[in-house]
């Protein structure tokens, strides 16, 4: 299993099946963070946390209130759903660093391993482009390990897309290895028929988080970083000539996290 923070060169691919099919895919960087190795984390040149850099995190664009540890902050939402925060063990957010101070996440992940390693839980947080920001908080019943076989389904509750209703389900699937991962996340938008709309995946290879693999991505992440926010408005007028019908943005759910 993983054991440091490191960086994930990462394929995302996204398809909508109906009514007209619709499919992309593009490259992005992502940053594995174990947290709590800031020690380890302050020897990068390239990096920084709560500081102006090439590469960088700022804790303030991430979760519902001011924290300074992060760890404490996931292990309160645990223990506010009532799940054993003994279980995070150790904690990793996967995540896109922002570079020269820019960026955009569409989705992060913590991801809550145990003291053998395993997946017990995962915080799901998404941004859309309005502003807002809404969690889907992952887990199995009885808390049982989380596995490449697992599915679970969490009710969409928050507006991501003017086209998509606010409406039925997702369907989460992590699977995390030593050197690699994929995390799927495909969207039903109807709960009877179980029709899925959106088939949307995260994939990709770990490597070393060290200055030398950063500088490779000095030019093409800004431009990457771009493209995400470029991609996600073009793919919007791709729809649009597609006469997929434009549904207003809705008010924002009453509670910032989902565990249903």
């Amino acid at each position: 299993m993983i054991q440091n923070s490191t960086l994930l060169e990462t394929k995302v691919y996204h398809k909508r099946h109906r009514p007209k099919a619709h499919e992309f895919s593009h490259e992005v960087l992502y940053l594995m963070l174990k947290l709590g190795e800031d020690e380890l984390l302050k020897k990068r040149r390239l990096f920084s946390i709560n500081r102006f850099n090439i590469f960088s995190l700022f804790w303030q664009d991430y979760g519902f209130e001011k924290f300074n540890d992060p760890a404490d902050y996931v292990k309160g939402i645990l223990d506010e759903f009532k799940i054993d925060s003994s279980k995070a063990h150790s904690i990793f957010l996967l995540t896109m660093p922002k570079t020269l101070g820019l960026g955009f996440n569409p989705v992060s992940f913590w991801l809550c391993f145990d003291s053998n390693q395993l997946l017990r839980a995962v915080l799901v947080e998404v941004n859309n482009t309005f502003g807002q920001r809404h969690s889907y908080l992952c887990f199995n019943k009885d808390l049982e390990p989380i596995t490449k076989l697992s599915t679970i389904d969490r009710s969409k509750v928050f507006h991501v897309s003017p086209f998509c209703e606010t409406r039925g389900y997702y369907e989460f699937l992590f699977d995390i290895e030593e050197k690699k991962i994929r995390i799927n996340i495909d969207y039903y938008d109807d709960k009877l028929n179980n029709d899925k709309l959106i088939s949307t995946s995260i994939t990709g290879k770990l490597i070393e988080l060290k200055d030398g693999n950063l500088a490779k991505y000095l030019l093409q992440v800004p431009i990457m970083t771009i493209k995400v926010l470029t991609l996600i408005h073009y793919q919007a007028l791709i729809l649009w000539l597609k006469k997929i019908p434009y549904i207003k943005k809705p008010p924002k759910p009453d509670r910032d996290i989902t565990d249903d």
